[in-house]
């Protein structure tokens, strides 16, 4: 009986230790890469290759994905809207690690990647009652908001003939107490760091009528189109709804995200693709030939058996991104994909792995030259 005892009490000792052995190994928050600045500056490569005629919805450029997530570490506390159950509570300690790591999309901050060349920048927002003020986020928290404003407004202020699309993807959460809209207390944000000085309104021409002379004074001041899925009405955002198309191939495999944008490409030149696509009920949407068009060139963890094996062998999305950012460009059909999407927009957009941000800004100044 006691030898029977001693047996379960070690199989069950062996048990404990093999999930705590798992828990720290898929938690382990330190990542296998090392980030390098690339040597090369492009922070006036539209103010250096673009012509005043050319239309804006056409122009390429580079986009980063959860844009402002470089401040994020695995001890940011976490935005409660925007996290999905499993990542709250107990459990969500338990993983916290593993659930950062795919939460993580961008190393550097804001100027970095502006001199890198980076104009189009998807935002994801909250409001914390806590420190009352917006923050950046992505499940977890990473930049007051205010903040990369002001860094933004710095750049535009010694950057005349740079134009910025700041696409207002998400907002989890507002203030509860205040009798301001959600876009009421951003455009007061905006605002209040300068950026909105910058802006561009939305009543002085159609989005497909407007042209990089017209965002920039024909090259002599810097420029910023916001926009926002608000439907209310306010001149200095531009409706979502009827100004972008990004469509999402929510995939962790490349080869499936691949045949995504060659489905997208097809749709887009074919005429059947509408701008709002992630907005449900749109009344206003157009053909997105007339409206910016993003190519998501991103994994995304599936939450299934195989999908979370898969994200803890590759250990997180920057990773991950190392790998697709060079295979994205490299793809025989990107220039396909590029013409019909000209705003790639990545994960780790400044990359200097296989020489990524070099390559990729090349061949986008090369796009918007002939």
């Amino acid at each position: 009986m006691k030898t029977l005892t001693k047996r379960i009490l070690r199989i069950f000792i062996l048990i404990i230790l093999i999930v705590l052995a798992l828990v720290i190994t898929i938690n382990f928050p330190v990542t296998t890469f090392i980030n390098h600045t690339s040597e090369q500056s492009y922070d006036t490569w539209m103010s250096d290759t673009l012509s005043s005629e050319d239309l804006i919805i056409d122009i390429a450029m580079l986009g980063a994905h959860d844009a402002f997530t470089s401040d994020m570490d695995v001890f940011s506390p976490i935005d409660n809207y925007s996290a999905d159950s499993i990542q709250k509570g107990t459990i969500g300690l338990l993983i916290k690690g593993f659930s950062y790591k795919q939460s993580k999309t961008q190393v550097s901050d804001v100027t970095t990647l502006l001199n890198a060349g980076v104009r189009y920048f998807d935002i994801r927002l909250t409001f914390d009652l806590d420190t009352n003020q917006w923050w950046t986020v992505h499940t977890y928290f990473s930049t007051p908001f205010e903040d990369v404003l002001l860094d933004i407004n710095t750049f535009l202020e010694n950057h005349p003939g740079e134009f910025l699309i700041l696409d207002i993807q998400h907002v989890y959460a507002v203030d509860p107490f205040s009798s301001a809209s959600p876009l009421l207390q951003l455009h007061h944000l905006f605002e209040d760091t300068g950026v909105l000085d910058y802006a561009y309104l939305d009543d002085i021409k159609p989005l497909n009528e407007i042209t990089y002379g017209d965002v920039t004074e024909n090259g002599t001041k810097a420029g910023v189109v916001i926009l926002s899925k608000y439907d209310e009405p306010n001149t200095s955002f531009f409706l979502y709804q009827s100004s972008i198309r990004s469509a999402w191939a929510n995939t962790d495999s490349i080869d499936a995200l691949y045949s995504f944008l060659g489905e997208e490409t097809t749709l887009i030149q074919s005429h059947e693709a509408l701008t709002g696509n992630q907005v449900s009920d749109n009344l206003v949407a157009v053909d997105s030939l007339e409206g910016f068009r993003v190519m998501q060139g991103v994994l995304t963890m599936q939450m299934s058996g195989g999908g979370i094996i898969e994200a803890v062998l590759k250990w997180s999305l920057l990773e991950r991104a190392m790998t697709v950012n060079s295979s994205l460009i490299e793809h025989d059909d990107f220039s396909n994909w590029l013409e019909a999407m000209p705003i790639v927009m990545v994960d780790y957009a400044d990359s200097t792995k296989d020489g990524f941000i070099t390559d990729v800004m090349e061949i986008i100044i090369n796009f918007n030259e002939n």
